[in-house]
């Protein structure tokens, strides 16, 4: 036994394995805050300044597989344009990009609601818009079908 551990320890030393690493960061345009602030209130009202996550794989792999926050800085079908906090502009297909839940919760408490889920959970039918992707929001401005949700074990409350 030891000496099978001395064997499997020297091939080990002489094949080090390291973890993978990121590829080196491509260069990108880099910018200070933009000056634009917007909250959505509601389908389709997206515009630049609107807080944002890009879900992963919507970034270059340098900048991690995660999701990040970034703020619109262009809307447009095939790509946007993207700030994030380390000053760096991105274009990001659309249908990777979400709402900043507490943005459309302060939108939901200057509307007067006081909460955006009923009593299992899911969202109301008129904030079924929060969401949404940036992709379903540019189909509805284009008039394009709303994102439909189907019903879960409808059989049960069928007479």
């Amino acid at each position: 036994m030891a000496a099978l551990a001395r064997e499997l320890h020297e091939y080990h030393q002489a094949h080090p394995h390291y973890p993978p690493q990121r590829p080196p960061k491509p260069r990108r345009k880099r910018r200070q805050r933009p000056a634009h602030t917007h909250t959505p209130s509601g389908p389709g009202d997206i515009r630049p300044g609107t807080w944002l996550w890009v879900k992963p794989g919507g970034l270059h792999p340098a900048w991690g597989d995660i999701h990040r926050l970034a703020m619109l800085i262009h809307l447009d079908s095939p790509y946007c344009e993207v700030w994030l906090d380390d000053t760096t502009v991105h274009r990001v297909k659309p249908h990777l990009l979400i709402l900043e839940r507490p943005a459309v919760r302060n939108a939901a408490r200057r509307a007067g609601v006081t909460s955006l889920t009923d009593r299992s959970g899911a969202l109301r039918p008129e904030w079924q818009w929060a969401a949404w992707t940036l992709a379903d929001h540019l189909a509805h401005l284009d008039g394009g079908e709303e994102p439909t949700t189907a019903p879960v074990q409808e059989y049960l409350f069928a007479l």
